[in-house]
Order: C-alpha cells, then sequence, then structure tokens
C-alpha cells in the first residue's frame, strides 16, 4: 500500500488522535517495504500496530477502517463494510496479534 507515515499520522489527527507508538508504526512501515509480502499481509501487519498496538491516543479502529477503504480503492476490491467493521472490532477485542488470521479477516472484508 503507498502510505507514507505522516499520511497515516495526518489521517488519525483528522480522527483526534496523537502518535503514541513510533517503534511499532516504525516495524510497521518497514514491512511495507518488503517485496516478498503480499499487498493483504502489508495491510495486516499496518492494522496489527493501529488497532492491537494502540498506535494513536484516539481513532484508532476509524484510522484501521479508512486505511481500508482507502486501500480497496486503491486496489479496486469490493468491500462489505459491515464486515469490514464487525472484522476491525473484533481483531480490538480479542486483541489479535496473529497476521494470518488478521488477513484472513481482512481478506474475507475486502474482495
Amino acid at each position: 500500500m503507498k502510505i507514507s507515515k505522516e499520511d497515516l499520522i495526518r489521517i488519525n489527527q483528522g480522527f483526534g488522535g496523537n502518535l503514541r507508538n513510533d517503534a511499532s508504526l516504525d516495524f510497521a512501515m518497514d514491512i511495507q517495504n518488503n517485496n516478498k509480502l503480499g499487498v493483504y499481509k502489508k495491510l495486516a501487519y499496518l492494522l496489527r500496530a493501529i488497532i492491537v498496538d494502540h498506535l494513536f491516543s484516539d481513532g484508532n479502529k476509524r484510522t484501521a477502517a479508512f486505511l481500508c477503504l482507502a486501500f480497496a480503492e486503491e486496489n479496486k476490491k469490493q468491500v462489505d463494510q459491515d464486515l469490514l467493521l464487525h472484522q476491525l472490532v473484533s481483531i480490538a477485542k480479542n486483541n489479535m496479534n496473529d497476521i494470518k488470521n488478521i488477513e484472513w479477516r481482512i481478506k474475507n472484508a475486502i474482495r
């Protein structure tokens, strides 16, 4: 996904948050440069950093939803918005760390 660290921070600021966990964001952004990983797996790393690691003081799930919708638009994918919302909330509630599980959930909502 083509998004910079600064863009992600700016998106979250629109939802009223501020960056809290710089190291987790740096790790997720570094993963974006790994050409061996698929686009869904790269998105899963970003979502885990945002939702589970609580990157921001506020608006984590909203930022994640925005990111998913931008991902879908960039990749010309269809989004089941109700399922996407359910998956994001489930990831947050269960503190999911398993990238494969996050990737699978997002693939079901964004096709």
